[in-house]
């Protein structure tokens, strides 16, 4: 009887480690909800993604918008819960897991200055974006839109749509003067235009009313719980944005000059011997900055051809008041974007700081703004946001740019 009892419990040790096994995410395609809004007025920012598990039993999961994919590798469990952080920011999501093919719970953003949970669900096997959104499109709005936000507001400001329509589906982003909303992707059902996108420090969905081949009204963007803004757009092939040379200012016959801590809370100066007679990038940035990660990777990418011919790069980070916790966004931000540059922590993400940390800025219009320096520390050249490669031709145009101006101070 005993004996009998000894293997009855290591059978029943077995069948439930084997059950907590199983508790595990499916594999295949998914379809993942944020709901927004309170009481019965609700959004909902829908993305897909794919979930991966290879013979060792590593897990990838994979957020799809358009042409990217966000490859996520920090995947956890504890009982019927599952944890997945986002890569490069802190998002995450919190869920529980109803058997193996949905899940529920909470998205997690974490900004510089807002924290925040989303309410969140999905649902395994299903890849289709926007469900039951199917209906013969009413218009081919492929082309360039000039945009109108928050359109008769004292806050009004202008913003370029770029979409591709084959079909039904959409995809595209907005250029604003900071950059871009890198990639969108949803449909046309309709007369309805819907886009969203989800990638770790975005969470936004773009919906309008098509009026005609050349018009989009009733526009709204949620991009969050308090996050709403109006827009509508024309057609207009000639859309130009404000020159992002113009808009973020160093004064005039001002010396650049600034000391803060790295990552190692050691102070750091443009006066140090590292940055003698070299050419030097300063880069006004945030971890939590979607565009600055865009940018990041190219500077990244272009500080190890150039640091040898004497180029540097400082990467200036504004974050929040805390340097511990701001201390681990950055090296988490520059560990999984490979930037091999000097990052410093140069105190906390709002407009009052900024310009007593650097007092030689006349005018700041967005994050990342970028200040090239020649061989004396002079400055040459400033520029207001970056246009990702969610932009295509655009972020082609401007990383030639950025090129051909390095190479110009370098020979200079």
């Amino acid at each position: 009887m005993k004996k009998l009892f000894v293997l009855f419990l290591m059978t029943a040790v077995v069948f439930l480690s084997c059950s907590k096994e199983e508790k595990v995410i499916k594999t295949g395609n998914w379809r993942a909800v944020l709901i927004i809004g309170k009481n019965d007025v609700k959004e909902e920012i829908p993305f897909t993604f794919s979930f991966l598990r290879s013979q060792d039993g590593t897990e990838q999961m994979e957020i799809i918008n358009a042409e990217e994919r966000i490859k996520i590798n920090e995947i956890s469990y504890s009982g019927d819960s599952v944890f997945i952080k986002m890569p490069v920011y802190k998002d995450e999501i919190k869920a529980k897991m109803y058997g193996s093919d949905s899940v529920a719970g909470e998205y997690y953003h974490y900004g510089s200055r807002s924290n925040y949970g989303i309410p969140f669900y999905a649902v395994w096997g299903k890849a289709e974006r926007f469900e039951g959104k199917n209906l013969i499109p009413s218009y081919d709005i492929t082309g360039r839109w000039e945009t109108i936000m928050q359109p008769g507001d004292s806050n009004e400001y202008k913003m370029v749509g770029e979409f591709v329509q084959e079909g039904n589906k959409l995809t595209g982003t907005f250029l604003s003067a900071a950059g871009d909303y890198r990639y969108l992707e949803g449909v046309v059902s309709g007369n309805e235009f819907l886009l969203s996108a989800a990638d770790g420090s975005h969470t936004v969905l773009f919906k309008a009313e098509i009026k005609d081949s050349n018009v989009i009204d009733n526009g709204i963007l949620i991009g969050g719980p308090t996050w709403q803004e109006k827009w509508k757009a024309l057609k207009n092939k000639d859309a130009e944005l404000p020159d992002p040379e113009k808009l973020s200012q160093v004064k005039e016959n001002t010396k650049i000059e600034f000391t803060f801590s790295d990552l190692n809370n050691n102070k750091v100066s443009l006066a140090d011997e590292k940055f003698k007679g070299k050419v030097v990038i300063l880069q006004i940035m945030g971890s939590w900055c979607p565009n600055c990660m865009d940018e990041t990777k190219l500077l990244a990418e272009l500080y190890e051809t150039y640091q040898p011919k004497g180029l540097e790069i400082i990467g200036l980070s504004f974050e929040s008041k805390d340097f511990e916790e701001s201390k681990r966004r950055i090296e988490r931000f520059v560990k999984q974007l490979n930037a091999g540059y000097t990052f410093l922590y140069a105190g906390e993400a709002n407009r009052k700081n900024l310009f007593e940390a650097l007092p030689f800025m006349k005018e700041f219009k967005g994050y990342p703004t970028t200040i090239y320096l020649d061989r004396n520390h002079i400055v040459k050249k400033v520029h207001t946001g970056f246009s990702g490669p969610g932009t295509g031709f655009h972020f082609e145009k401007l990383k030639t740019e950025i090129i051909q101006f390095i190479e110009n101070l370098l020979r200079g």
